[in-house]
C-alpha cells in the first residue's frame, strides 16, 4: 500500500550489498546481560534494595521514628539528659547507641554523656562510623539519627560496586558482585545503626586499592576501616606478614608498598595511646577477656546449645542461627577448596585463614547471639566471596555461585521478615 513500508523491504535493504561489494554494517543489539555488566548498576541495585529495606522497616516497626533505629535501652539511658524525642527501649538496647552517642561529639570520652554511659572501653576504638556521621551531620545533633542509617544505605550501595569490581577482575559478570553486599548479617547492621557495612566499604576498597598498587589509597582506607572496627587490621597483619616473608627472603625491599599495613598499623596504636590516655584503659587490652577465649570452644558450646533447642515443626530463633551458620560453612569450605586455583592475591588468602581462626577464639556470647545474625563475622563471609569470584570457571563449575547465591536468600528473607516486625 502507498505510504506504508513492507516487512521484506527491510530484508532487502539489510541483506543487500553496497557497490564496494560489501555488507552494510549492521547496528549490532545489546543484550540485558551486557548493559548490565557494570559496578554502577550492581550499585544502583544493592542501594535501592537497602532504601526499600529501610522505608519498610521506618514504616512498619519504626512507626516514622527513625531515631527507633539507634535502639537506646534503658539500663545504658537516662531519658532526662537524652537528646529530646530520643525514644528509649525497655531492654538492654543494641551497640547502635553507642556509636550514636559517639557521633554526637567523638571526642567526648566521658564515661557517662548526652544521657547514654559507655558499657566497655572498646567502643572508643571504633571512632570511624562516628566521626563520619559527625561531619556528615556538621556537628548537628538532631540530624544524627537520620546520618546513621543514610551512611550505612551508602555503604551497601558502595558493596554492591566494589563486589562488582572484584568479579570483573575474576572475569565475572559484574552482577555476581552483589554476592558482597548480600551477607545477612548486614541487614542487622542497617536495622541498628552499627559500623560493619562502612568497615566493610574500608576493608574491600582497601584491598582494591594494594591489588592496584596504589599503596597511598590503599593505606587511607585500611587505616581509616580498622578505626571503624578493629577486626581490619586482621586483614592489615596479612599484608604485613607477606611483605615481612618477602623481605626476608630477598624477594622484596621496603618502599611504598609497606605504606598499605604501616600507617594502619600505626594509627591504630597511636588511637590506643589517645584512648588510654583519655579513659586510663587501653581498649584492646581493657576487653581482651570478654572478646576472646579458648580456640574452637564457643562454637562448639553455641552448637551443642543451640542444637538442643532447634524446633523441627516451626522455623523460630534457633533454626534461623543454623541456616546462617550453614551459609557461612558452604562458602568458607567453598573458599578453602579454591584457595591454591584461586587468582586472588597471597594477602588475601591468607586474611581469609586468619579471619577463620579469628571466630574460632570470640566469646560464647559473640556465637550464641541468636539476634545478631553473625554480624561479627561479616569478614569471613566477604573474603570467601573474593576469593570464588577470583576463581576460574574451570575450577569452580558454573552451578556454584549460583547456588550460593540461591542459599542466601531464604536467610535474608526471614531477617527482613523479622526486622519488618522486631527489633
Amino acid at each position: 500500500m502507498p505510504g506504508q513500508e513492507h516487512p521484506a523491504a527491510h530484508a532487502r535493504v539489510a541483506g543487500s550489498v553496497l557497490p564496494d561489494g560489501s555488507q552494510p554494517a549492521v547496528p549490532p543489539s545489546r543484550s540485558l546481560a551486557s548493559r548490565t555488566d557494570r559496578p554502577a548498576v550492581a550499585a544502583l541495585i544493592a542501594t535501592l534494595a537497602a532504601v526499600a529495606f529501610t522505608l519498610v522497616r521506618w514504616q512498619t516497626w519504626a512507626h516514622g521514628h527513625i531515631s527507633r533505629f539507634i535502639l537506646v535501652g534503658r539500663h545504658f539511658a537516662t531519658p532526662s539528659q537524652l537528646p529530646p524525642g530520643m525514644p528509649v527501649a525497655k531492654t538492654y538496647g543494641y551497640d547502635g547507641q553507642f556509636f550514636y552517642r559517639l557521633a554526637l561529639n567523638p571526642l567526648n570520652f566521658h564515661h557517662t554523656a548526652y544521657g547514654i554511659t559507655m558499657d566497655r572501653p572498646y567502643r572508643y576504638m571504633r571512632i570511624g562510623y562516628p566521626v563520619l556521621t559527625w561531619v556528615v551531620s556538621a556537628g548537628q545533633h538532631f540530624l544524627v539519627p537520620v546520618t546513621l542509617v543514610a551512611l550505612n544505605i551508602a555503604a551497601i550501595g558502595a558493596l554492591g560496586y566494589l563486589g562488582a569490581l572484584f568479579a570483573r577482575q575474576g572475569g565475572r559478570h559484574a552482577l555476581a558482585g552483589l554476592l558482597i553486599p548480600g551477607y545477612f548479617g548486614l541487614l542487622t547492621s542497617l536495622s541498628r545503626d552499627t559500623a560493619e557495612p562502612l568497615a566493610a566499604v574500608c576493608l574491600l576498597a582497601g584491598l582494591l586499592a594494594v591489588r592496584s598498587r596504589r599503596p597511598v589509597l590503599a593505606a587511607a582506607l585500611l587505616t581509616f576501616g580498622a578505626l571503624t572496627r578493629e577486626t581490619v587490621m586482621v586483614a592489615v597483619a596479612a599484608i604485613a606478614i607477606l611483605r615481612v616473608i618477602g623481605m626476608l627472603r630477598g624477594r622484596a625491599r621496603p618502599g611504598r608498598e609497606d605504606l598499605a599495613w604501616a600507617v594502619p598499623a600505626v594509627a591504630f596504636a597511636a588511637w590506643q595511646v589517645v584512648v588510654k590516655v583519655a579513659t586510663g584503659s587501653v581498649p584492646l587490652l581493657a576487653d581482651g577477656g570478654r572478646n576472646a577465649g579458648t580456640p574452637f570452644i564457643a562454637p562448639l558450646e553455641a552448637f551443642r546449645h543451640n542444637l538442643a533447642h532447634i524446633h523441627l515443626h516451626q522455623f523460630e530463633q534457633y533454626d534461623l542461627w543454623f541456616l546462617e551458620l550453614a551459609i557461612l560453612v558452604f562458602f568458607s569450605v567453598a573458599a578453602l577448596l579454591c584457595l591454591r586455583a584461586t587468582s586472588a592475591p597471597g594477602h588475601e588468602r591468607l586474611a581469609f585463614v586468619l579471619y577463620l581462626v579469628e571466630i574460632c577464639v570470640v566469646t560464647p556470647s559473640t556465637w550464641s547471639s541468636l539476634d545478631a545474625d553473625m554480624r561479627s563475622f561479616i569478614e569471613v563471609y566477604l573474603l570467601a566471596v573474593i576469593i570464588l569470584l577470583a576463581t576460574p570457571r574451570r575450577t569452580l563449575g558454573a552451578w556454584l555461585l549460583p547456588s550460593l547465591a540461591a542459599l542466601t536468600m531464604p536467610a535474608l528473607i526471614v531477617i527482613a521478615q523479622r526486622r519488618f516486625t522486631g527489633s
